[in-house]
């Protein structure tokens, strides 16, 4: 029979066992939280960019549609051509879109009669009431991001529609 001290040692010059694999498990999750704010800011950033460019859209169609309208005579029994109010109510009832407040939108319209904006209204008649001339409409309006800590937290949108007056 062998004694304590001889199966000790024995034990003691057996082959060491190979080192057990680590789990990945807690990796994997602490890169995801590393990574997760970087791509919560890039899809928030396309989504603040697509409001903004969403409402310069809306912003350069309505400027356009409500210039065009105001150079022609209308065709009713009338015949009779658009005020600056008209042109005006047009330019914002024609810029509505996803995220864009048409109360805020300001309006200035310019034609060889005269000058009226959503803010002074000094002219309210014809506005094309020569062939000599231009009628140039732009709106004007702060586009706030709908993401308050994505920049940028607003930009200011410019839209110019010009016709020549036809009649």
């Amino acid at each position: 029979m062998k004694s304590l001290k001889q199966v000790r040692s024995t034990k003691s010059r057996a082959k060491p066992r190979p080192p057990q694999p680590r789990s990945d498990a807690g990796a994997a999750a602490v890169e995801f939280a590393l990574i997760l704010p970087v791509l919560l800011l890039l899809v928030f950033g396309i989504i603040t960019w697509g409001f903004i460019f969403a409402a310069q859209i809306s912003l350069n169609g309505s400027a356009r549609d409500a210039a065009r309208a105001g150079v022609v005579k209308s065709l009713g029994p009338t015949g009779a051509a658009k005020t600056c109010s008209d042109i005006v109510k047009l330019a914002r009832d024609g810029a509505v879109t996803i995220g864009v407040d048409k109360t805020k939108i300001g309006i200035t319209v310019t034609g060889p009669a005269g000058t009226c904006s959503t803010t002074s209204s000094s002219y309210n008649g014809e506005m094309c009431s020569a062939t000599n001339g231009q009628l140039v409409v732009v709106l004007t309006y702060t586009a706030v991001s709908p993401v308050a800590f994505v920049p940028p937290s607003s930009v200011n949108l410019k839209a110019t529609g010009a016709f020549q007056c036809e009649y």
